[in-house]
């Protein structure tokens, strides 16, 4: 029995969608095995973290107001019409989250 991981390599799977599609191969009858915490290619704590949203780098109080005056400036239009639907969101977010952050340091240069 060969497996084809392609399409899940391909994809912008969560850990935790990963994790579960192993089991269910496992399930299946694959000879893989889930990798003890440790082990190369496992998970590391910091990144199950992450994936928990325990540890995420949120925004100050001053990045906070910046997001929302750019997200009234900035058109999400664009975004998904070039990105497509799903993609254009998280892409238009990610993009002025980054603006906020980007603009908070370069206020406190000066």
């Amino acid at each position: 029995m060969e497996l084809d991981f392609s399409d899940q390599i391909k994809s912008n799977s969560s850990l935790w969608e990963n994790i579960r599609k192993k089991k269910e191969r496992i399930k299946r009858g694959s000879n893989e095995k889930m990798r003890k915490v440790g082990d190369k290619g496992a998970p590391t704590k910091d990144q199950i973290e992450r994936a928990k949203g325990e540890k995420s780098e949120g925004l100050t109080e001053d990045q906070k107001k910046k997001f929302m005056r750019l997200e009234k400036e900035v058109s999400i239009k664009d975004f998904i019409k070039k990105y497509g639907e799903k993609k254009g969101k998280a892409i238009y977010y990610a993009t002025i989250t980054k603006m906020a952050k980007a603009e908070e340091k370069t206020t406190k240069k000066v």
